[in-house]
């Protein structure tokens, strides 16, 4: 899982992705996916090239959630976050 993405890096991947599978790039970061010329096919294309890109398996739910590039990249980036402080070793103190 890539924890290191940065927020801006992970905008300018979801930016990219949605281009390339939506076949245009005339697009704002706060438009729709849906609005955009998206529908649920292209939708589980977009959430299983992220995937990949960010190293971990995402919810389709997420892109209906958080329709936008914007709010795409903050929902992916809290569930990278999440699952960071899942995966880090439990301390103790004596």
């Amino acid at each position: 899982m890539q924890t290191d993405t940065t927020p801006g890096e992970l905008t300018d991947r979801v930016r990219a992705i949605w281009a390339e599978v939506l076949g245009r790039s005339d697009f704002s970061d706060s438009e729709s996916f849906f609005e955009t010329g998206g529908h649920s096919l292209l939708a589980s294309k977009v959430m299983a090239r992220l995937g990949r890109a960010v190293g971990t398996r995402l919810s389709m739910q997420l892109i209906f959630d958080h329709r936008t590039v914007e709010q795409l990249a903050a929902a992916v980036q809290a569930q990278l976050a999440a699952g960071a402080a899942a995966a880090a070793p439990e301390t103790t103190t004596a």
